[in-house]
């Protein structure tokens, strides 16, 4: 009996013993603790007015001389109002003796409305250390983060316009116009674009076209492309040089923050020819007719044009002269000429012209060089057709020829 009472004395001194010890380690251990440095950066990817996204960055350095445990990581944010608008959890794990370990987390924050330029938060969590594998000591931490954005917008890149731009088609109202504006933003965030506004001038300054103001959103580190239509004067054709001139604003109003930048670009743009834009692959049809009448005085005779018009505009044509000469060889001897009154040329359908000339038998008899007559008889148009107030025209020349010999005795 004495024996045993002796041994559960000796067990009993020697858990003192050993509690004495591990205490004492322990309480060396929590005096000897290094806080981890912590250091958490938030890099900011691209922000719009729905989103934000980013890249939370939290490095932490243990300068113990042992392991240290981290658990439960999480960082928390809010805006000024105390709104709880971010939670983000990161897993836990071992940090080496006098190593780092960065734990990192790709987000997108979303969000209505206006979104403050100041977010507040926290990062919290539990470091601790391991004993043996057996026992473990662990100190909550908890630390008070602000992150501003302010110094994100201090350095604005201005935006890249480009141009491009083409005449697609004339119409009765005018020549139809489309560009294309591309937009370049070398900026992470959002812009809007603002009160853009396109003139097209002259050469001496003279405006042939308007376009109402054209918004919208420039989207951030890419090219944005917005379609511009609208309607030029016909002046716009007489014109040596058109000039493409836009103006406006790109704002920024983001996370609290309302800033605008100027916008201004212009571009020279051809000018269109008239012939390309009404026929497209087609060509303006044309017939020559020829009617001839005995007259005591001489040969009567009715030239005729058959049109069509393959255009939906009306056409005009002008001084279009009518030539009968005589060709021998290479010598070409003038037998009439006359010019046609202007006439209009309807669009898509056939149209009739025509004019007489009188010509004196001796006129024919004697049109030949070094003959009686030619070895041809050549009926010759040659004028412009045009738009009505454009002085761009479209040049025309047509031959026929007759053979005299049902003339000759």
């Amino acid at each position: 009996m004495g024996k045993k009472t002796t041994l559960g004395i000796l067990f009993l001194l020697l858990l003192i013993i050993a509690n004495i010890v591990i205490g004492s380690v322990l309480v060396f251990f929590i005096q000897d603790i290094r806080d981890p440095r912590i250091n958490v950066d938030f890099n900011l990817t691209q922000v719009t007015t729905e989103d934000l996204s980013f890249t939370a960055v939290i490095t932490m350095v243990n300068d113990n001389h042992f392991d240290l445990i981290i658990k439960n990581l999480i960082i928390q944010g809010r805006t000024p109002e105390g709104d709880s608008i971010l939670r983000l959890t990161f897993p836990g794990g071992k940090i080496a003796a006098n190593q780092q370990r960065t734990f990192t987390t790709n987000e997108t924050l979303s969000f209505s409305g206006n979104l403050s330029s100041r977010l507040y938060g926290s990062i919290e969590g539990i470091f601790g250390v391991n004993i043996a594998g057996v026992f473990e000591k662990t100190i909550p931490f908890h630390i008070n983060i602000t992150a501003s954005f302010q110094d994100l917008f201090q350095n604005i890149s201005i935006p890249q316009i480009s141009l491009l731009a083409e005449v697609t088609e004339i119409t009765e109202e005018g020549v139809v116009f489309h560009a294309v504006v591309s937009i370049q933003n070398p900026n992470l965030f959002e812009l809007s674009l603002e009160n853009l506004s396109t003139r097209i001038e002259t050469e001496n300054g003279s405006l042939v076209g308007g376009f109402s103001s054209l918004e919208g959103r420039i989207l951030p580190n890419r090219t944005t492309q917005f379609s511009l239509d609208g309607t030029l004067s016909y002046d716009a054709l007489n014109a040596k040089v058109l000039t493409l001139s836009i103006s406006g604003y790109a704002g920024l109003h983001l996370i609290g923050i309302n800033k605008v930048i100027p916008l201004q670009a212009t571009a020279m743009l051809p000018v269109p020819d008239i012939k390309e834009l009404l026929f497209k692959n087609e060509s303006l049809g044309i017939t020559i007719s020829l009617d001839a009448k005995l007259r005591f005085t001489g040969l009567l005779t009715t030239i005729g044009l058959t049109l069509y018009n393959p255009s939906k505009i009306p056409l005009q044509a002008n001084d279009l002269l009518c030539s009968i000469y005589g060709l021998t060889g290479e010598n070409q001897k003038m037998i009439a000429q006359k010019i046609m009154e202007p006439a209009t040329v309807e669009p898509i359908q056939q149209n009739h012209l025509e004019t007489q000339l009188l010509i004196p038998y001796r006129s024919i008899f004697t049109s030949g060089t070094k003959t009686l007559l030619p070895d041809w008889f050549v009926i010759q148009i040659q004028g412009n057709f045009s738009l009505a107030g454009v002085t761009q025209t479209i040049p025309v020349s047509l031959d026929a020829t007759i053979n005299p010999h049902l003339l000759r005795p």
